[in-house]
Protein backbone atom coordinates (compact mmCIF):
# COMPACT_ATOMS: atom_id res chain seq x y z
CA UNK A 1 0.00 0.00 0.00
CA UNK A 2 1.38 3.39 -0.96
CA UNK A 3 2.29 5.51 2.03
CA UNK A 4 2.29 9.30 2.25
CA UNK A 5 5.34 10.79 3.92
CA UNK A 6 4.91 14.53 4.36
CA UNK A 7 8.06 16.50 5.07
CA UNK A 8 8.24 20.08 6.30
CA UNK A 9 9.65 21.04 2.90
CA UNK A 10 8.78 19.04 -0.21
CA UNK A 11 11.89 17.70 -1.95
CA UNK A 12 13.02 19.58 -5.03
CA UNK A 13 12.38 17.56 -8.17
CA UNK A 14 14.18 18.01 -11.46
CA UNK A 15 13.65 16.16 -14.76
CA UNK A 16 17.41 15.55 -14.99
CA UNK A 17 17.32 13.49 -11.78
CA UNK A 18 17.89 9.78 -12.15
CA UNK A 19 14.71 7.79 -11.62
CA UNK A 20 16.11 6.09 -8.53
CA UNK A 21 17.12 9.49 -7.11
CA UNK A 22 13.56 10.80 -7.51
CA UNK A 23 12.02 7.74 -5.85
CA UNK A 24 14.62 7.77 -3.08
CA UNK A 25 13.81 11.38 -2.12
CA UNK A 26 10.02 10.93 -2.49
CA UNK A 27 8.99 7.24 -2.11
CA UNK A 28 5.27 8.02 -2.39
CA UNK A 29 5.87 8.76 -6.09
CA UNK A 30 6.01 5.00 -6.62
CA UNK A 31 2.21 5.03 -6.84
CA UNK A 32 2.41 7.28 -9.93
CA UNK A 33 4.76 4.81 -11.62
CA UNK A 34 2.43 1.99 -10.62
CA UNK A 35 -0.80 3.54 -11.89
CA UNK A 36 0.84 4.62 -15.16
CA UNK A 37 2.43 1.17 -15.55
CA UNK A 38 5.83 2.71 -16.26
CA UNK A 39 8.22 -0.12 -17.07
CA UNK A 40 11.04 -1.18 -14.75
CA UNK A 41 13.99 -1.44 -14.44
CA UNK A 42 15.18 2.04 -15.20
CA UNK A 43 18.93 1.54 -14.91
CA UNK A 44 20.50 4.97 -14.67
CA UNK A 45 18.12 6.84 -16.96
CA UNK A 46 16.80 10.23 -15.95
CA UNK A 47 13.19 11.32 -15.63
CA UNK A 48 13.53 13.26 -18.88
CA UNK A 49 14.89 10.19 -20.68
CA UNK A 50 12.04 8.07 -19.33
CA UNK A 51 9.47 10.59 -20.59
CA UNK A 52 11.07 10.62 -24.05
CA UNK A 53 11.21 6.81 -24.07
CA UNK A 54 7.52 6.50 -23.23
CA UNK A 55 6.26 9.47 -25.26
CA UNK A 56 5.15 11.40 -22.17
CA UNK A 57 5.13 15.13 -21.63
CA UNK A 58 8.09 15.83 -19.36
CA UNK A 59 6.52 19.06 -18.08
CA UNK A 60 3.22 17.38 -17.25
CA UNK A 61 4.86 14.40 -15.55
CA UNK A 62 6.83 16.77 -13.30
CA UNK A 63 3.63 18.68 -12.48
CA UNK A 64 1.89 15.45 -11.48
CA UNK A 65 4.84 14.46 -9.29
CA UNK A 66 4.97 17.86 -7.59
CA UNK A 67 1.22 17.83 -6.97
CA UNK A 68 1.66 14.41 -5.41
CA UNK A 69 4.28 15.41 -2.84
CA UNK A 70 3.46 19.07 -2.16
CA UNK A 71 -0.11 20.08 -1.17
CA UNK A 72 0.84 23.76 -1.61
CA UNK A 73 2.08 23.34 -5.19
CA UNK A 74 0.08 25.10 -7.91
CA UNK A 75 1.18 24.59 -11.54
CA UNK A 76 1.86 27.73 -13.53
CA UNK A 77 -1.03 28.17 -15.89
CA UNK A 78 1.18 29.56 -18.65
CA UNK A 79 3.05 26.24 -18.76
CA UNK A 80 -0.11 24.29 -19.59
CA UNK A 81 -0.59 23.35 -23.24
CA UNK A 82 -3.74 22.02 -24.86
CA UNK A 83 -2.00 18.84 -26.02
CA UNK A 84 -1.60 17.90 -22.33
CA UNK A 85 -5.38 17.50 -21.99
CA UNK A 86 -5.64 13.92 -23.24
CA UNK A 87 -2.68 12.86 -21.10
CA UNK A 88 -4.26 14.35 -17.96
CA UNK A 89 -7.51 12.46 -18.64
CA UNK A 90 -5.52 9.26 -19.17
CA UNK A 91 -3.79 9.83 -15.81
CA UNK A 92 -7.09 10.43 -14.00
CA UNK A 93 -8.58 7.29 -15.52
CA UNK A 94 -5.47 5.34 -14.51
CA UNK A 95 -5.95 6.68 -10.98
CA UNK A 96 -9.54 5.42 -10.94
CA UNK A 97 -8.27 1.96 -11.89
CA UNK A 98 -5.56 2.20 -9.21
CA UNK A 99 -8.18 2.95 -6.56
CA UNK A 100 -10.75 0.37 -7.67
CA UNK A 101 -8.34 -2.48 -8.49
CA UNK A 102 -5.76 -1.96 -5.74
CA UNK A 103 -6.33 0.55 -2.93
CA UNK A 104 -9.99 -0.11 -2.14
CA UNK A 105 -9.72 -3.95 -2.31
CA UNK A 106 -6.53 -3.81 -0.22
CA UNK A 107 -8.33 -1.86 2.50
CA UNK A 108 -11.31 -4.24 2.30
CA UNK A 109 -9.01 -7.25 2.90
CA UNK A 110 -7.33 -5.41 5.76
CA UNK A 111 -10.72 -4.54 7.22
CA UNK A 112 -11.70 -8.22 7.18
CA UNK A 113 -8.62 -8.98 9.30
CA UNK A 114 -9.61 -6.28 11.78
CA UNK A 115 -13.22 -7.44 11.95
CA UNK A 116 -12.20 -11.03 12.73
CA UNK A 117 -10.97 -9.63 16.05
CA UNK A 118 -14.19 -7.67 16.66
CA UNK A 119 -17.54 -8.40 18.22
CA UNK A 120 -20.59 -9.05 16.04
CA UNK A 121 -22.01 -5.55 16.43
CA UNK A 122 -18.75 -3.85 15.44
CA UNK A 123 -18.38 -6.29 12.55
CA UNK A 124 -21.80 -5.47 11.14
CA UNK A 125 -21.44 -1.71 11.67
CA UNK A 126 -18.04 -1.34 10.03
CA UNK A 127 -18.64 -3.88 7.27
CA UNK A 128 -21.87 -2.20 6.20
CA UNK A 129 -20.32 1.27 6.45
CA UNK A 130 -17.35 0.32 4.28
CA UNK A 131 -19.54 -1.42 1.70
CA UNK A 132 -21.64 1.74 1.42
CA UNK A 133 -18.50 3.87 1.25
CA UNK A 134 -17.11 1.76 -1.61
CA UNK A 135 -20.39 2.09 -3.51
CA UNK A 136 -20.29 5.88 -3.07
CA UNK A 137 -16.67 6.13 -4.23
CA UNK A 138 -17.26 3.91 -7.26
CA UNK A 139 -20.39 5.89 -8.16
CA UNK A 140 -18.35 9.10 -7.91
CA UNK A 141 -15.72 7.70 -10.27
CA UNK A 142 -18.39 6.53 -12.70
CA UNK A 143 -19.95 9.98 -12.68
CA UNK A 144 -16.58 11.58 -13.43
CA UNK A 145 -16.02 9.16 -16.30
CA UNK A 146 -19.38 10.04 -17.87
CA UNK A 147 -19.98 13.69 -16.96
CA UNK A 148 -16.44 15.06 -17.08
CA UNK A 149 -13.95 12.93 -19.00
CA UNK A 150 -16.26 11.89 -21.84
CA UNK A 151 -17.78 15.37 -22.10
CA UNK A 152 -14.29 16.91 -22.26
CA UNK A 153 -13.29 14.44 -24.97
CA UNK A 154 -16.48 15.23 -26.89
CA UNK A 155 -15.67 18.92 -26.56
CA UNK A 156 -12.35 18.27 -28.25
CA UNK A 157 -14.40 16.99 -31.20
CA UNK A 158 -16.51 20.14 -31.33
CA UNK A 159 -19.27 19.63 -28.77
CA UNK A 160 -20.03 22.16 -26.03
CA UNK A 161 -18.45 21.65 -22.60
CA UNK A 162 -20.28 23.04 -19.56
CA UNK A 163 -17.69 24.19 -17.00
CA UNK A 164 -20.24 23.90 -14.17
CA UNK A 165 -19.65 20.14 -14.14
CA UNK A 166 -16.31 20.82 -12.44
CA UNK A 167 -18.13 22.19 -9.41
CA UNK A 168 -19.22 18.71 -8.26
CA UNK A 169 -18.10 18.46 -4.63
CA UNK A 170 -15.37 16.06 -3.52
CA UNK A 171 -15.82 16.93 0.15
CA UNK A 172 -18.43 14.18 0.67
CA UNK A 173 -15.92 11.46 -0.19
CA UNK A 174 -13.32 13.10 2.04
CA UNK A 175 -15.78 13.29 4.94
CA UNK A 176 -16.80 9.64 4.51
CA UNK A 177 -13.16 8.55 4.55
CA UNK A 178 -12.62 10.45 7.79
CA UNK A 179 -15.78 8.82 9.20
CA UNK A 180 -14.31 5.35 8.64
CA UNK A 181 -11.11 6.37 10.41
CA UNK A 182 -13.16 7.75 13.29
CA UNK A 183 -15.12 4.52 13.63
CA UNK A 184 -11.93 2.47 13.77
CA UNK A 185 -10.46 4.75 16.43
CA UNK A 186 -13.59 5.13 18.56
CA UNK A 187 -15.84 2.15 18.00
CA UNK A 188 -13.72 -0.99 17.81
CA UNK A 189 -13.38 -2.97 21.02
CA UNK A 190 -10.06 -2.85 22.85
CA UNK A 191 -9.50 -6.52 22.00
CA UNK A 192 -8.56 -5.51 18.44
CA UNK A 193 -4.73 -5.37 18.49
CA UNK A 194 -3.35 -1.84 18.36
CA UNK A 195 -0.87 -2.76 15.63
CA UNK A 196 -3.67 -4.09 13.41
CA UNK A 197 -5.84 -1.05 14.09
CA UNK A 198 -2.99 1.40 13.38
CA UNK A 199 -2.04 -0.39 10.16
CA UNK A 200 -5.66 -0.16 9.00
CA UNK A 201 -5.75 3.56 9.81
CA UNK A 202 -2.50 4.06 7.91
CA UNK A 203 -4.14 2.59 4.80
CA UNK A 204 -7.28 4.71 5.16
CA UNK A 205 -5.38 7.96 5.60
CA UNK A 206 -3.16 7.06 2.63
CA UNK A 207 -6.33 6.63 0.52
CA UNK A 208 -7.78 9.92 1.80
CA UNK A 209 -4.59 11.82 0.95
CA UNK A 210 -4.38 10.25 -2.50
CA UNK A 211 -8.00 11.13 -3.26
CA UNK A 212 -7.23 14.73 -2.27
CA UNK A 213 -4.34 14.76 -4.74
CA UNK A 214 -6.69 13.31 -7.36
CA UNK A 215 -9.05 16.23 -6.78
CA UNK A 216 -6.12 18.68 -7.05
CA UNK A 217 -5.18 17.25 -10.46
CA UNK A 218 -8.75 17.80 -11.64
CA UNK A 219 -8.96 21.38 -10.37
CA UNK A 220 -5.38 22.57 -11.05
CA UNK A 221 -4.65 20.74 -14.30
CA UNK A 222 -7.79 19.39 -15.97
CA UNK A 223 -10.02 22.41 -15.44
CA UNK A 224 -7.55 25.10 -16.62
CA UNK A 225 -6.58 22.95 -19.60
CA UNK A 226 -10.23 22.66 -20.62
CA UNK A 227 -10.71 26.41 -20.17
CA UNK A 228 -7.68 27.15 -22.34
CA UNK A 229 -8.85 24.68 -24.93
CA UNK A 230 -12.28 26.31 -25.14
CA UNK A 231 -10.72 29.76 -25.53
CA UNK A 232 -8.73 28.59 -28.51
CA UNK A 233 -11.64 26.90 -30.31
Amino acid sequence: MNRTHVADVAPALDPQMKIYEMIDCAPSLLSIFSRLDIKLPFGDISVAQMCRRDGRSEELFMMLCRLHIDPSYCPQRELLRREMLAEVIDYLRASHRYYTEYMLPHIARHLDEVLLKSDKLSYKLLHNFYDEYMRDVLAHFEEEEHTIFRVVEASAEGDICDMEMFEAPHSDIDDRTNDIASLIIKSLPEEVPTSLRCSMLDDIYALRDDLRRHSAVEMLLLRPLVEEFLKQK
